[in-house]
């Protein structure tokens, strides 16, 4: 049981399947006397498959990310997510960014989890002064999932966090640019009201920066439309 101990304890799974496992083993293990000979070699197979599956195929799975979310207030920080929901890698794209990260544990946590310590954090919450809010963007094959997770999570309201999707293509060009796909996103939309606007300006600016001056295209754009023109201000893009 011993060696059995050692090489779960290599298997970089969760803590709550290699004790699983082990349980499973020991109990197995106890029970030798009530099985005949016969059994003990598919007892051997079977516990030489689950090493298998847990020490290869698990660990392919669980470090492999299928969704990633991208987190905005002066910080951008990304998290990618694996198929179980946890937290398998984290990616900052500013100083502010970097330096958050080095302190606070995200990796291998549920990516709620993750988000809520994010929050918690005394100097993460530095940058949810005033009128700032948390923007979060999802890139993700299921993206409703996640989306309606995020949006009924009570201490992701109580931040009133703004939600929005992305997709790969839009994270690969954010990357390209060493910009989070969540600040990209935003300035691709402000880009569409004021063509003007560069992605170095995007750089120099807080997402809550950005937001602002997509708000402010929104209503002179609606004001435009409702007179019966557009292009009223020098930033308006005209469409």
């Amino acid at each position: 049981m011993n060696r059995i101990q050692e090489s779960m304890e290599k298997i970089q799974a969760s803590e709550e399947l290699r004790q699983t496992t082990l349980q499973y083993l020991g109990k197995q293990r106890s029970q030798k006397n009530r099985f005949n000979r016969s059994f003990v070699p598919k007892l051997i197979l079977a516990a030489a498959c689950l090493f298998f599956i847990l020490g290869t195929g698990g660990y392919s799975v669980y470090r492999i990310p299928v969704s990633y979310i991208s987190i905005d207030v002066n910080p951008s920080i990304e998290l990618g997510i694996n198929l179980f929901g946890r937290v398998i890698s984290i990616e900052a794209y500013n100083e502010d960014g970097q330096d958050i990260i080095k302190h606070v544990a995200l990796k291998n946590t549920p990516y709620l989890l993750a988000i809520e310590r994010l929050m918690q954090d005394e100097n993460y919450r530095r940058f949810l002064s005033g009128d700032a809010q948390p923007v979060l963007t999802i890139v993700s094959d299921q993206p409703d999932i996640m989306m309606e997770e995020l949006n009924t999570d009570e201490f992701l309201q109580k931040y009133g966090a703004q939600t929005y999707t992305s997709d790969a293509v839009c994270m690969k060009e954010a990357h390209m640019h060493e910009m989070s796909f969540g600040k990209y996103r935003a300035y691709l939309e402000l880009s569409e009201y004021d063509q003007n606007v560069t992605v170095e300006d995007c750089h120099g600016m807080t997402m809550g920066e950005i937001q602002n001056r997509i708000n402010r295209c929104r209503q002179n754009h609606a004001g435009g439309n409702k007179n019966g023109h557009n292009g009223h201000h020098r930033n308006a893009s005209g469409h």
